[in-house]
Protein backbone atom coordinates (compact mmCIF):
# COMPACT_ATOMS: atom_id res chain seq x y z
CA UNK A 1 0.00 0.00 0.00
CA UNK A 2 1.30 3.43 -0.93
CA UNK A 3 1.82 6.02 1.81
CA UNK A 4 -0.78 8.16 0.06
CA UNK A 5 -3.39 5.47 0.42
CA UNK A 6 -2.83 5.23 4.13
CA UNK A 7 -3.51 8.91 4.61
CA UNK A 8 -0.08 9.34 6.22
CA UNK A 9 2.94 10.98 4.61
CA UNK A 10 6.35 10.11 5.92
CA UNK A 11 8.77 12.49 4.23
CA UNK A 12 11.71 10.68 5.79
CA UNK A 13 11.20 7.97 3.19
CA UNK A 14 13.47 8.30 0.13
CA UNK A 15 12.24 8.58 -3.41
CA UNK A 16 11.50 5.20 -4.92
CA UNK A 17 9.44 3.46 -7.58
CA UNK A 18 6.21 5.07 -6.33
CA UNK A 19 7.40 8.27 -4.65
CA UNK A 20 8.88 11.55 -5.85
CA UNK A 21 9.39 15.01 -4.26
CA UNK A 22 9.35 18.38 -6.03
CA UNK A 23 10.40 21.67 -4.50
CA UNK A 24 8.06 24.16 -6.27
CA UNK A 25 10.14 27.29 -5.78
CA UNK A 26 7.97 30.39 -5.35
CA UNK A 27 4.87 28.23 -5.77
CA UNK A 28 5.66 27.26 -9.38
CA UNK A 29 5.41 23.66 -10.51
CA UNK A 30 8.75 22.47 -11.95
CA UNK A 31 9.23 22.36 -15.71
CA UNK A 32 9.97 18.61 -15.64
CA UNK A 33 6.89 17.59 -13.64
CA UNK A 34 5.33 16.21 -16.82
CA UNK A 35 8.04 13.52 -16.92
CA UNK A 36 7.04 12.26 -13.47
CA UNK A 37 3.34 12.21 -14.36
CA UNK A 38 4.04 10.37 -17.62
CA UNK A 39 6.34 7.87 -15.85
CA UNK A 40 3.83 7.07 -13.09
CA UNK A 41 0.92 6.79 -15.55
CA UNK A 42 2.91 4.41 -17.76
CA UNK A 43 3.88 2.23 -14.79
CA UNK A 44 2.21 1.22 -11.54
CA UNK A 45 1.17 4.71 -10.50
CA UNK A 46 2.72 6.75 -7.70
CA UNK A 47 2.56 9.91 -5.63
CA UNK A 48 4.36 13.16 -6.19
CA UNK A 49 4.61 15.59 -3.27
CA UNK A 50 4.95 19.24 -4.28
CA UNK A 51 6.61 21.55 -1.83
CA UNK A 52 9.20 19.08 -0.55
CA UNK A 53 12.95 19.27 -1.17
CA UNK A 54 14.86 16.33 -2.71
CA UNK A 55 16.23 15.59 0.78
CA UNK A 56 12.65 15.18 2.04
CA UNK A 57 12.07 18.51 3.82
CA UNK A 58 8.82 20.47 3.37
CA UNK A 59 9.65 24.05 2.34
CA UNK A 60 6.37 25.62 3.45
CA UNK A 61 4.09 26.93 0.68
CA UNK A 62 1.79 29.87 1.38
CA UNK A 63 -1.97 29.56 0.96
CA UNK A 64 -1.76 31.44 -2.34
CA UNK A 65 1.07 29.20 -3.55
CA UNK A 66 -0.84 26.07 -2.56
CA UNK A 67 -3.81 27.21 -4.67
CA UNK A 68 -1.55 27.98 -7.61
CA UNK A 69 0.25 24.64 -7.45
CA UNK A 70 -3.02 22.71 -7.41
CA UNK A 71 -4.45 24.75 -10.30
CA UNK A 72 -1.35 24.38 -12.47
CA UNK A 73 -1.07 20.66 -11.65
CA UNK A 74 -4.66 19.99 -12.71
CA UNK A 75 -4.18 21.97 -15.91
CA UNK A 76 -1.01 20.05 -16.74
CA UNK A 77 -2.67 16.68 -16.15
CA UNK A 78 -5.84 17.44 -18.10
CA UNK A 79 -4.43 19.33 -21.08
CA UNK A 80 -0.83 18.35 -21.73
CA UNK A 81 -1.02 14.62 -22.45
CA UNK A 82 -2.47 12.41 -25.16
CA UNK A 83 -4.90 11.05 -22.56
CA UNK A 84 -6.29 13.19 -19.74
CA UNK A 85 -4.84 12.36 -16.33
CA UNK A 86 -7.08 12.77 -13.29
CA UNK A 87 -4.86 13.02 -10.20
CA UNK A 88 -6.10 12.47 -6.66
CA UNK A 89 -4.99 15.52 -4.69
CA UNK A 90 -4.63 15.98 -0.96
CA UNK A 91 -3.32 18.88 1.09
CA UNK A 92 -1.26 17.84 4.07
CA UNK A 93 -0.17 20.94 5.91
CA UNK A 94 1.62 23.13 3.39
CA UNK A 95 2.37 20.29 0.93
CA UNK A 96 0.37 19.27 -2.15
CA UNK A 97 0.43 15.51 -2.75
CA UNK A 98 -1.04 14.02 -5.91
CA UNK A 99 -1.55 10.35 -6.61
CA UNK A 100 -1.22 9.45 -10.32
CA UNK A 101 -3.11 6.28 -11.23
CA UNK A 102 -1.80 3.83 -13.83
CA UNK A 103 -3.22 4.60 -17.26
CA UNK A 104 -5.33 1.96 -19.03
CA UNK A 105 -3.18 -0.37 -21.14
CA UNK A 106 -5.20 0.58 -24.24
CA UNK A 107 -3.94 4.19 -24.18
CA UNK A 108 -0.31 3.68 -23.15
CA UNK A 109 2.18 5.14 -23.53
CA UNK A 110 1.09 8.43 -21.99
CA UNK A 111 3.15 11.22 -23.54
CA UNK A 112 3.43 15.00 -23.63
CA UNK A 113 1.50 16.29 -26.66
CA UNK A 114 3.95 19.13 -27.20
CA UNK A 115 6.91 16.78 -27.37
CA UNK A 116 5.24 13.97 -29.27
CA UNK A 117 5.11 10.21 -28.78
CA UNK A 118 8.78 9.64 -29.63
CA UNK A 119 10.25 12.10 -27.09
CA UNK A 120 7.45 12.79 -24.65
CA UNK A 121 6.87 9.39 -23.01
CA UNK A 122 8.60 8.23 -19.82
CA UNK A 123 8.58 5.15 -17.57
CA UNK A 124 9.44 4.74 -13.89
CA UNK A 125 12.54 2.65 -13.16
CA UNK A 126 13.67 2.61 -9.56
CA UNK A 127 13.51 6.22 -8.37
CA UNK A 128 14.09 7.73 -11.82
CA UNK A 129 12.02 8.73 -14.81
CA UNK A 130 13.48 7.19 -17.97
CA UNK A 131 12.53 7.92 -21.57
CA UNK A 132 10.62 5.03 -23.09
CA UNK A 133 12.55 2.90 -25.57
CA UNK A 134 11.18 1.47 -28.81
CA UNK A 135 11.11 -1.96 -27.17
CA UNK A 136 8.92 -0.77 -24.32
CA UNK A 137 6.75 1.11 -26.82
CA UNK A 138 6.25 -2.14 -28.76
CA UNK A 139 5.48 -3.91 -25.50
CA UNK A 140 2.74 -1.38 -24.74
CA UNK A 141 1.29 -1.96 -28.21
CA UNK A 142 1.20 -5.70 -27.60
CA UNK A 143 -0.35 -5.18 -24.15
CA UNK A 144 -3.08 -3.07 -25.72
CA UNK A 145 -3.95 -6.10 -27.84
CA UNK A 146 -3.96 -8.33 -24.76
CA UNK A 147 -0.27 -9.26 -24.82
CA UNK A 148 1.41 -12.42 -26.10
CA UNK A 149 0.44 -14.22 -22.89
CA UNK A 150 -3.24 -13.88 -23.72
CA UNK A 151 -3.14 -15.28 -27.26
CA UNK A 152 -5.91 -17.91 -27.43
CA UNK A 153 -5.70 -21.39 -28.94
CA UNK A 154 -9.17 -22.09 -30.26
CA UNK A 155 -8.39 -25.64 -31.41
CA UNK A 156 -7.67 -26.83 -27.87
CA UNK A 157 -9.65 -27.33 -24.66
CA UNK A 158 -7.93 -27.07 -21.31
CA UNK A 159 -9.35 -30.37 -20.00
CA UNK A 160 -7.40 -32.19 -22.72
CA UNK A 161 -4.11 -30.33 -22.53
CA UNK A 162 -3.64 -29.10 -18.92
CA UNK A 163 -1.79 -31.11 -16.30
CA UNK A 164 -4.40 -30.91 -13.55
CA UNK A 165 -1.82 -31.90 -10.92
CA UNK A 166 0.06 -28.65 -11.66
CA UNK A 167 -3.24 -26.74 -11.76
CA UNK A 168 -4.20 -28.01 -8.32
CA UNK A 169 -0.72 -27.28 -6.95
CA UNK A 170 -1.06 -23.72 -8.20
CA UNK A 171 -4.53 -23.27 -6.76
CA UNK A 172 -3.17 -24.46 -3.42
CA UNK A 173 -0.25 -22.02 -3.69
CA UNK A 174 -2.44 -18.99 -4.40
CA UNK A 175 -4.86 -19.89 -1.63
CA UNK A 176 -1.91 -19.60 0.75
CA UNK A 177 -0.56 -16.36 -0.72
CA UNK A 178 -3.83 -14.58 -1.51
CA UNK A 179 -6.31 -16.18 0.88
CA UNK A 180 -9.42 -18.08 -0.12
CA UNK A 181 -10.58 -15.48 -2.65
CA UNK A 182 -11.65 -18.16 -5.13
CA UNK A 183 -13.22 -20.60 -2.66
CA UNK A 184 -16.74 -20.27 -4.11
CA UNK A 185 -15.63 -20.64 -7.74
CA UNK A 186 -15.24 -23.74 -9.89
CA UNK A 187 -11.86 -24.68 -11.33
CA UNK A 188 -13.01 -23.46 -14.74
CA UNK A 189 -14.09 -20.07 -13.37
CA UNK A 190 -10.78 -19.69 -11.49
CA UNK A 191 -8.77 -20.46 -14.63
CA UNK A 192 -10.80 -17.83 -16.50
CA UNK A 193 -10.04 -15.24 -13.82
CA UNK A 194 -6.36 -16.20 -13.94
CA UNK A 195 -6.35 -15.65 -17.74
CA UNK A 196 -5.33 -19.26 -18.31
CA UNK A 197 -8.40 -19.97 -20.49
CA UNK A 198 -11.19 -18.03 -22.17
CA UNK A 199 -14.89 -18.47 -21.51
CA UNK A 200 -15.03 -21.29 -24.06
CA UNK A 201 -12.36 -23.26 -22.23
CA UNK A 202 -9.69 -22.58 -24.86
CA UNK A 203 -6.26 -22.11 -23.30
CA UNK A 204 -4.25 -18.93 -23.61
CA UNK A 205 -0.52 -18.95 -24.21
CA UNK A 206 -0.07 -18.28 -20.51
CA UNK A 207 -2.26 -21.29 -19.74
CA UNK A 208 -0.11 -23.54 -21.92
CA UNK A 209 3.12 -22.12 -20.50
CA UNK A 210 1.91 -22.74 -16.97
CA UNK A 211 -0.07 -25.96 -17.15
CA UNK A 212 0.38 -27.88 -20.41
CA UNK A 213 1.05 -31.59 -20.05
CA UNK A 214 3.62 -33.61 -22.01
CA UNK A 215 4.85 -31.54 -24.97
CA UNK A 216 1.53 -29.91 -25.86
CA UNK A 217 3.06 -26.44 -25.42
CA UNK A 218 5.80 -27.16 -27.96
CA UNK A 219 3.41 -28.96 -30.34
CA UNK A 220 1.09 -25.94 -30.54
CA UNK A 221 3.67 -23.15 -30.52
CA UNK A 222 7.09 -24.28 -31.71
CA UNK A 223 9.74 -26.82 -30.62
CA UNK A 224 11.89 -23.86 -29.59
CA UNK A 225 9.62 -22.76 -26.72
CA UNK A 226 11.89 -24.71 -24.43
CA UNK A 227 15.34 -24.68 -22.81
CA UNK A 228 18.50 -26.10 -24.41
CA UNK A 229 21.70 -26.74 -22.45
CA UNK A 230 24.98 -27.41 -24.24
CA UNK A 231 28.24 -28.19 -22.47
CA UNK A 232 31.59 -27.52 -24.15
CA UNK A 233 34.95 -28.99 -23.20
CA UNK A 234 36.89 -25.72 -23.19
CA UNK A 235 36.20 -21.99 -22.91
CA UNK A 236 34.90 -21.75 -26.50
CA UNK A 237 32.68 -23.61 -28.95
CA UNK A 238 35.79 -24.93 -30.70
CA UNK A 239 37.90 -27.47 -28.82
CA UNK A 240 41.44 -26.71 -29.91
CA UNK A 241 42.86 -29.91 -28.38
CA UNK A 242 40.25 -32.06 -30.13
CA UNK A 243 38.44 -30.34 -33.06
CA UNK A 244 36.18 -33.38 -33.51
CA UNK A 245 34.77 -32.90 -30.03
CA UNK A 246 32.74 -29.69 -30.35
CA UNK A 247 30.63 -30.35 -27.26
CA UNK A 248 30.42 -32.78 -24.38
CA UNK A 249 26.68 -32.82 -23.77
CA UNK A 250 23.59 -31.36 -25.46
CA UNK A 251 20.08 -31.56 -23.92
CA UNK A 252 16.63 -30.01 -24.44
CA UNK A 253 13.96 -29.60 -21.77
CA UNK A 254 10.32 -29.40 -22.83
CA UNK A 255 6.87 -29.32 -21.19
CA UNK A 256 5.39 -26.45 -19.21
CA UNK A 257 7.67 -23.82 -17.66
CA UNK A 258 7.61 -25.48 -14.22
CA UNK A 259 8.82 -28.75 -15.74
CA UNK A 260 11.40 -26.89 -17.84
CA UNK A 261 12.71 -24.99 -14.82
CA UNK A 262 13.01 -28.02 -12.53
CA UNK A 263 14.63 -30.29 -15.12
CA UNK A 264 17.02 -27.64 -16.42
CA UNK A 265 17.99 -26.51 -12.90
CA UNK A 266 18.76 -30.08 -11.81
CA UNK A 267 20.79 -30.70 -14.96
CA UNK A 268 22.76 -27.50 -14.50
CA UNK A 269 23.49 -28.41 -10.90
CA UNK A 270 24.87 -31.77 -12.00
CA UNK A 271 27.21 -29.99 -14.39
CA UNK A 272 28.64 -27.53 -11.88
CA UNK A 273 32.16 -28.55 -10.90
CA UNK A 274 32.73 -29.32 -7.25
CA UNK A 275 35.64 -27.37 -5.83
CA UNK A 276 37.63 -28.28 -2.82
CA UNK A 277 39.54 -26.35 -0.22
CA UNK A 278 41.80 -27.77 2.43
CA UNK A 279 40.91 -26.11 5.72
CA UNK A 280 43.50 -25.30 8.45
CA UNK A 281 42.82 -28.69 10.05
CA UNK A 282 43.71 -30.45 6.81
CA UNK A 283 40.13 -31.45 6.03
CA UNK A 284 38.71 -31.08 2.56
CA UNK A 285 35.68 -28.76 2.24
CA UNK A 286 33.63 -29.06 -0.94
CA UNK A 287 31.60 -26.36 -2.69
CA UNK A 288 29.78 -25.95 -5.97
CA UNK A 289 31.96 -23.77 -8.17
CA UNK A 290 29.01 -21.42 -8.70
CA UNK A 291 26.36 -20.89 -5.98
CA UNK A 292 23.26 -22.83 -6.92
CA UNK A 293 20.98 -19.91 -6.05
CA UNK A 294 22.70 -17.75 -8.68
CA UNK A 295 22.06 -20.35 -11.38
CA UNK A 296 18.42 -20.85 -10.36
CA UNK A 297 17.72 -17.11 -10.26
CA UNK A 298 19.31 -16.57 -13.67
CA UNK A 299 17.27 -19.43 -15.13
CA UNK A 300 14.04 -18.15 -13.55
CA UNK A 301 14.81 -14.67 -14.90
CA UNK A 302 15.16 -16.06 -18.42
CA UNK A 303 11.82 -17.90 -18.23
CA UNK A 304 9.98 -14.93 -16.73
CA UNK A 305 11.29 -12.29 -19.14
CA UNK A 306 11.66 -14.14 -22.45
CA UNK A 307 9.80 -12.66 -25.39
CA UNK A 308 6.99 -15.15 -26.04
CA UNK A 309 5.68 -13.14 -28.97
CA UNK A 310 8.29 -14.91 -31.10
CA UNK A 311 8.92 -18.64 -31.30
CA UNK A 312 12.02 -18.32 -33.45
CA UNK A 313 14.56 -19.15 -30.76
CA UNK A 314 14.78 -20.93 -27.41
CA UNK A 315 16.39 -20.18 -24.08
CA UNK A 316 19.95 -21.31 -24.72
CA UNK A 317 22.35 -22.15 -21.90
CA UNK A 318 25.99 -22.75 -22.82
CA UNK A 319 28.34 -24.28 -20.25
CA UNK A 320 32.03 -23.56 -20.83
CA UNK A 321 35.06 -24.46 -18.77
CA UNK A 322 35.23 -20.96 -17.30
CA UNK A 323 31.63 -19.67 -17.42
CA UNK A 324 27.93 -20.25 -18.01
CA UNK A 325 26.00 -18.14 -20.52
CA UNK A 326 22.20 -17.92 -20.38
CA UNK A 327 20.58 -16.32 -23.43
CA UNK A 328 16.85 -15.69 -23.75
CA UNK A 329 14.87 -14.17 -26.65
CA UNK A 330 14.03 -10.51 -26.13
CA UNK A 331 16.26 -7.67 -25.01
CA UNK A 332 16.03 -6.31 -21.47
CA UNK A 333 13.33 -3.65 -21.12
CA UNK A 334 15.50 -1.97 -18.48
CA UNK A 335 18.77 -0.28 -19.54
CA UNK A 336 21.73 -2.50 -18.65
CA UNK A 337 23.24 0.17 -16.42
CA UNK A 338 20.03 0.08 -14.34
CA UNK A 339 19.48 -3.68 -14.45
CA UNK A 340 19.42 -3.90 -10.63
CA UNK A 341 16.49 -1.52 -10.30
CA UNK A 342 12.85 -2.52 -10.17
CA UNK A 343 11.21 -2.36 -13.60
CA UNK A 344 7.81 -0.79 -14.04
CA UNK A 345 6.90 -2.82 -17.07
CA UNK A 346 7.03 -6.54 -17.75
CA UNK A 347 6.59 -8.56 -20.90
CA UNK A 348 4.77 -11.27 -19.05
CA UNK A 349 3.04 -9.93 -15.93
CA UNK A 350 0.68 -12.91 -15.66
CA UNK A 351 3.53 -15.40 -15.95
CA UNK A 352 5.57 -13.35 -13.46
CA UNK A 353 2.75 -13.59 -10.93
CA UNK A 354 2.46 -17.33 -11.58
CA UNK A 355 6.18 -17.93 -10.99
CA UNK A 356 6.07 -15.78 -7.85
CA UNK A 357 3.20 -17.82 -6.42
CA UNK A 358 5.26 -20.97 -7.08
CA UNK A 359 8.22 -19.33 -5.29
CA UNK A 360 10.36 -19.66 -8.40
CA UNK A 361 11.00 -15.96 -8.81
CA UNK A 362 10.33 -12.68 -7.02
CA UNK A 363 7.99 -10.21 -8.68
CA UNK A 364 9.97 -7.14 -7.68
CA UNK A 365 13.20 -7.79 -9.55
CA UNK A 366 15.19 -9.11 -6.61
CA UNK A 367 16.63 -11.85 -8.81
CA UNK A 368 19.44 -9.77 -10.31
CA UNK A 369 20.51 -8.52 -6.88
CA UNK A 370 20.41 -12.07 -5.52
CA UNK A 371 22.66 -13.25 -8.36
CA UNK A 372 25.15 -10.49 -7.73
CA UNK A 373 25.13 -10.88 -3.94
CA UNK A 374 25.59 -14.68 -4.04
CA UNK A 375 28.48 -14.46 -6.50
CA UNK A 376 30.12 -11.70 -4.49
CA UNK A 377 29.79 -13.75 -1.28
CA UNK A 378 31.46 -16.67 -3.05
CA UNK A 379 34.34 -14.48 -4.16
CA UNK A 380 33.47 -14.86 -7.83
CA UNK A 381 33.75 -12.38 -10.66
CA UNK A 382 30.94 -9.88 -11.30
CA UNK A 383 28.36 -11.31 -13.76
CA UNK A 384 28.06 -9.72 -17.18
CA UNK A 385 24.67 -8.52 -18.48
CA UNK A 386 24.32 -7.78 -22.20
CA UNK A 387 21.60 -6.69 -24.59
CA UNK A 388 22.23 -8.45 -27.90
CA UNK A 389 20.40 -7.49 -31.15
CA UNK A 390 17.34 -9.62 -30.31
CA UNK A 391 18.15 -11.29 -26.99
CA UNK A 392 19.50 -10.83 -23.48
CA UNK A 393 22.56 -12.63 -22.14
CA UNK A 394 23.86 -13.11 -18.62
CA UNK A 395 27.34 -14.56 -18.17
CA UNK A 396 28.27 -16.12 -14.84
CA UNK A 397 31.97 -16.78 -14.49
CA UNK A 398 33.30 -19.94 -12.96
CA UNK A 399 36.37 -18.47 -11.28
CA UNK A 400 36.36 -21.17 -8.59
CA UNK A 401 37.48 -20.62 -5.02
CA UNK A 402 41.05 -19.90 -5.97
CA UNK A 403 42.76 -17.02 -4.32
CA UNK A 404 44.82 -14.39 -6.10
CA UNK A 405 48.02 -16.39 -5.49
CA UNK A 406 46.51 -19.41 -7.25
CA UNK A 407 45.44 -17.33 -10.25
CA UNK A 408 48.92 -15.81 -10.51
CA UNK A 409 50.51 -19.27 -10.24
CA UNK A 410 48.29 -20.64 -13.03
CA UNK A 411 49.41 -17.93 -15.46
CA UNK A 412 52.62 -19.90 -16.09
CA UNK A 413 50.60 -22.62 -17.85
CA UNK A 414 48.82 -20.30 -20.28
CA UNK A 415 50.96 -21.45 -23.21
CA UNK A 416 49.61 -25.01 -22.85
CA UNK A 417 45.99 -23.95 -23.46
CA UNK A 418 44.70 -26.02 -20.53
CA UNK A 419 40.99 -26.30 -19.82
CA UNK A 420 39.33 -25.42 -16.51
CA UNK A 421 39.36 -29.02 -15.27
CA UNK A 422 43.11 -29.36 -15.81
CA UNK A 423 43.76 -26.04 -14.05
CA UNK A 424 41.58 -27.19 -11.16
CA UNK A 425 43.60 -30.41 -10.88
CA UNK A 426 46.88 -28.51 -10.81
CA UNK A 427 45.54 -26.16 -8.14
CA UNK A 428 44.32 -29.15 -6.13
CA UNK A 429 47.76 -30.78 -6.30
CA UNK A 430 49.46 -27.51 -5.37
CA UNK A 431 47.30 -26.86 -2.32
CA UNK A 432 46.73 -30.41 -1.04
CA UNK A 433 50.22 -31.80 -1.67
CA UNK A 434 48.52 -35.11 -2.37
CA UNK A 435 48.58 -37.22 -5.49
CA UNK A 436 45.55 -37.43 -7.75
CA UNK A 437 43.85 -40.37 -9.47
CA UNK A 438 41.50 -40.55 -12.41
CA UNK A 439 38.68 -40.94 -9.89
CA UNK A 440 39.78 -37.90 -7.89
CA UNK A 441 40.12 -35.87 -11.08
CA UNK A 442 36.53 -36.69 -12.03
CA UNK A 443 35.28 -36.08 -8.50
CA UNK A 444 36.72 -32.56 -8.10
CA UNK A 445 35.45 -31.64 -11.57
CA UNK A 446 32.02 -33.25 -11.13
CA UNK A 447 32.51 -35.44 -14.20
CA UNK A 448 29.74 -38.02 -14.07
CA UNK A 449 28.73 -38.51 -17.69
CA UNK A 450 29.30 -41.50 -19.97
CA UNK A 451 32.82 -41.37 -21.34
CA UNK A 452 34.20 -39.14 -18.58
CA UNK A 453 36.63 -41.87 -17.43
CA UNK A 454 38.27 -41.82 -20.86
CA UNK A 455 38.12 -38.01 -21.04
CA UNK A 456 39.76 -37.66 -17.62
CA UNK A 457 42.53 -40.09 -18.58
CA UNK A 458 43.16 -38.18 -21.82
CA UNK A 459 43.34 -34.83 -20.01
CA UNK A 460 45.66 -36.17 -17.31
CA UNK A 461 47.99 -37.65 -19.92
CA UNK A 462 48.19 -34.25 -21.63
CA UNK A 463 49.42 -32.82 -18.32
CA UNK A 464 52.03 -35.63 -18.24
CA UNK A 465 53.02 -34.81 -21.82
CA UNK A 466 53.63 -31.17 -20.87
CA UNK A 467 55.77 -32.29 -17.94
CA UNK A 468 53.47 -30.73 -15.33
CA UNK A 469 52.66 -33.97 -13.52
CA UNK A 470 54.22 -37.43 -13.48
CA UNK A 471 52.50 -40.84 -13.14
CA UNK A 472 53.14 -43.59 -10.60
CA UNK A 473 51.86 -47.16 -10.74
CA UNK A 474 50.09 -49.30 -13.30
CA UNK A 475 47.29 -47.92 -15.46
CA UNK A 476 44.47 -49.22 -13.28
CA UNK A 477 45.90 -47.84 -10.03
CA UNK A 478 47.86 -44.95 -11.49
CA UNK A 479 48.37 -41.85 -9.39
CA UNK A 480 49.68 -38.49 -10.55
CA UNK A 481 51.91 -36.08 -8.68
CA UNK A 482 52.89 -32.49 -9.31
CA UNK A 483 56.22 -32.25 -11.13
CA UNK A 484 57.72 -29.50 -8.99
CA UNK A 485 61.00 -29.63 -10.96
CA UNK A 486 59.29 -28.14 -14.02
CA UNK A 487 57.18 -25.51 -12.19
Amino acid sequence: MLPYQTGFFDYSLPEDLHTEYKTCNEGKIPNDLWKTISAFANADGGKVSLGVTPDNKPIGLTTEQLDRVQRDLLSLCQNSFNYPIVPEIQLVGDVVTAYISPAPSQVRPIYSKSRGASKGAYIRIGSSNVEITDEIRNQFAMAARGGAELIEFSGLHYENCFDMVVVNEYLSAISQSRGNIYQDLSTTDILIKLHAINHSGNPTLFGLLAFSKNNILQENTAPTVNIAITQYATDSKVNISDPNETFIDDREFNGNVISQFKSAANHLRSKLPIRGLIDPQGLRQEYLSIPEIAIREALANAIAHRDYSTYSSRIQIDIYADRIEIINPGRSLVPIERIDETPSVSRNPTLMSFLKDFHITEQRARGIKTIRDSLNSAGLKEPLFENLPSSFRITIYNSTFMDSEDHLWLQRFKKHNLNERQLTALTYLKNSHNSITNHTYREINNMNSVGDDRRARHELERLVKFGLIFPQGETRHRRYNLNTNNL
